[in-house]
Parts: structure tokens; sequence; C-alpha cells
């Protein structure tokens, strides 16, 4: 069985060791002295909250007192380390509750300090599982994106071409240079209106 409170400890001891040596990630984390940050996992009761002191990371056991909580799904979270933090905000996969100031300083700080995930669960389970781990994530990650861009081609496809909802992009052009056409003869005939009237 995965111990989850070592996991946990062995990821916070790697985070304060890479704070304690970069003077940038230092800084921020001096700023966040006594925030608290909460994890929930979406759909689950399992919830990961630290708290800031004297530059290090520490776990924090009261669910409810927090600055800011981050909320996703478990491959949300592994996409989020692995990814672009700001793409997982934009589409909605990551959700933040509470103080967005101190959320963007915890983001800033992370950053600066990301650790190697399949690395750090190497040392816990194993150097096969924790490759094991990642792949599935990833893919399972990329098979999300793939079957959402294939479900919003086909909604497109049904609007336009079943139920003629929405104007394809050539009849959209066409529109438009219609409209744009209009608009000029519009302009002309004003002129030659005024240019009639002096």
């Amino acid at each position: 069985m995965i111990d989850k409170l070592k996991i946990s400890k062995g990821i916070l001891s790697k985070i304060n060791s890479q704070i304690t040596t970069r003077t940038s990630a230092k800084k921020i984390s001096q700023e966040l002295e006594g925030k608290i940050l909460s994890i929930q996992i979406k759909n689950t009761s399992h919830f990961f909250n630290v708290i800031m002191i004297s530059n290090e990371l520490n776990l924090h056991t009261n669910k409810e007192n927090f600055d800011v909580q981050i909320s996703g799904s478990l491959i949300s979270f592994t996409n989020l380390l692995r990814d672009n933090s700001s793409d997982a905000l934009r589409d909605g996969s990551i959700g933040i509750n509470g103080d967005v100031a101190v959320a963007q300083k915890f983001q800033k700080l992370f950053e600066m300090i990301k650790p190697d995930i399949e690395e750090e669960l190497s040392h816990v389970v194993g150097d096969v599982m924790a490759n094991n781990i990642v792949k599935f994530s990833k893919k399972t990650g990329d098979w999300m994106l793939n079957t959402r861009d294939i479900l919003q081609e086909n909604i497109k496809e049904y609007l336009q071409e079943e139920i003629k909802l929405m104007p394809s992009k050539y009849e959209f052009n066409f529109f438009s240079k219609e409209v744009s056409k209009i608009r000029d003869d519009i302009e002309r005939l004003e002129k030659k209106i005024n240019e009639f009237q002096r």
C-alpha cells in the first residue's frame, strides 16, 4: 500500500530544499509567511493542506482553514505540474477559491521550483511504477484533450451541416464581404447626397 504521508513529506522536503537554494523563491516564500494552501482532489474527500512557516512548506491538518484552495482532478494536477499552469486555469480543469493574490504568489513559487514528479514518486513506489503512473496520466490527459477536440468538431459540424443553425466559415466570410460592400455603397451614396446638397 502507498504511504500518502510519506509521499507528501518527501515532496515537501524536496520543495523546501529548492526554496532555500533559490533567492527568488525564498523572497516569495517570505511574502507567503503564515499563508495556507489547500489542494482539493475533485469528487473525493482527499485534500492536502500546506502552510508556509520560516521559508518552508509544512503539512497543515485543518481542512476548513485556508487562504486559497486549488481544486481539480488528479489528472489535472499532474498536467498542471507538467504543462503551463495558465492553460489549466483558462480551460477550467483547475479551480481557485480564496485570495487570488496569494494564489498567484504560490503559482509563481511553484513555477520557480517545479519538482520532477516522476523522480519524487520513484523514491517511494520505485522507478517502474513511477514511470507507469506518469505515462498513464500523460496518455489520459492527451486522450481527454483529443476527445474534447473531436466532440467540439462534431458539434460544430452538426450545427452547421445538419440543422443549419450556424454558418460555415465560407458562408460567414461571404456574408461579411456582402456587409462590407453594402457599407461602402452607403458611404458613397452619402457622399453624393452631401455633394448634391451643396
